[in-house]
């Protein structure tokens, strides 16, 4: 890859997330840098990025962004709030949408992770029109329905620019677990990651039986597939993370997390494991400090009790 194409962001990037974010990076600069509106025809910037919970979906689209220097808006379905629904105690989600957008029009480019996809698959009435959301968001356009939130405020004008934005500037990610499908993995190797892989993954068409056929059409078929991690890929982890902790916390950091491989193998942990292992290193050096200073009770008065011993009167 040419020098220009490499990854430069600052931001830690965990070695089994490096081949999907330089690929996702090759990617975000065909959707970011042309001028679309010029082609003649939509492109399709709507991407799809799999794995179990715990590896770093979102980390990793936040750091895409970064990389590409451009705005970046997230949104869980399971906080997504509908147009119709904005009346029961919270403001709804495609307002919030429409708001980022115009207040990155002057940007290059940005981008949505939309997160927990998955759970859009239940047929209800409320994942119907959570669905059609999702569609006007995929689709680059804005829901003629929003009138009935801001009124007045959606002028033709400001709709327009936002349209136009979403279909020639934005790359939409989407992120989904599918924390089922991996209890009975195919052995085929899908997405962006070697066929000689020896992890199990997914297969494609386990998606579509999933979601609906009309939600996973709007998104490319290049998906982008996260795997679950094994004990060397924690271990790894560790050693990548410790050099970016502060070194008073580096050795038993390193203690700690190794000393507990196993159990975030067995438990599935997830990048979260990093966190946990930082603060129990932060809570045992604060505990091993402690025990070395004398314990002085604080000021107060010795006074006897009945039938006991002398009572600590503090003040």
């Amino acid at each position: 890859m040419p020098e220009s194409q490499t990854p430069s962001t600052n931001t830690l990037i965990y070695h089994f997330q490096e081949p999907i974010f330089t690929r996702l990076c090759a990617i975000s600069r065909a959707c970011l840098n042309v001028d679309r509106s010029a082609l003649g025809m939509k492109l399709k910037a709507c991407f799809l990025l799999i794995g179990p919970s715990g590896c770093g979906k979102t980390f990793l689209a936040r750091a895409l962004a970064e990389e590409m220097q451009v705005p970046f808006l997230s949104i869980a379905v399971s906080d997504w709030i509908l147009i119709g629904a904005s009346n029961r105690g919270g403001s709804a989600t495609w307002p919030a949408i429409f708001d980022f957008v115009e207040r990155s029009k002057q940007k290059q480019g940005a981008i949505i992770f939309v997160d927990e996809l998955d759970k859009c698959s239940h047929n209800s009435n409320w994942n119907a029109f959570l669905r059609s959301e999702i569609f006007s968001l995929c689709d680059g356009r804005v829901p003629m329905s929003l009138n009935d939130v801001d009124g007045d405020n959606v002028t033709e004008s400001r709709i327009r620019t936002v349209r136009d934005f979403l279909e020639n500037k934005t790359m939409i990610l989407a992120g989904a677990a599918f924390q089922h499908l991996w209890e009975d993995r195919s052995k085929r190797a899908i997405g962006y990651l070697p066929h000689d892989s020896p992890r199990d993954l997914p297969e494609l068409p386990d998606l579509a039986k999933t979601l609906p056929r009309e939600l996973v059409n709007r998104f490319s078929s290049e998906i982008f597939v996260l795997p679950e991690l094994t004990k060397d890929d924690y271990r790894k982890m560790l050693e990548c993370t410790a050099g970016k902790i502060e070194e008073t916390w580096r050795r038993r950091f390193l203690d700690l997390g190794n000393s507990r491989l196993d159990e975030a193998v067995r438990h599935k942990k997830g990048v979260r494991f990093m966190e946990e292992v930082l603060l129990a290193a932060i809570v045992e050096e604060r505990v091993h400090l402690t025990s070395f200073i004398p314990q002085v009770p604080r000021s107060g008065s010795i006074t006897k009790v009945d039938g006991g011993g002398p009572e600590l009167q503090l003040f």
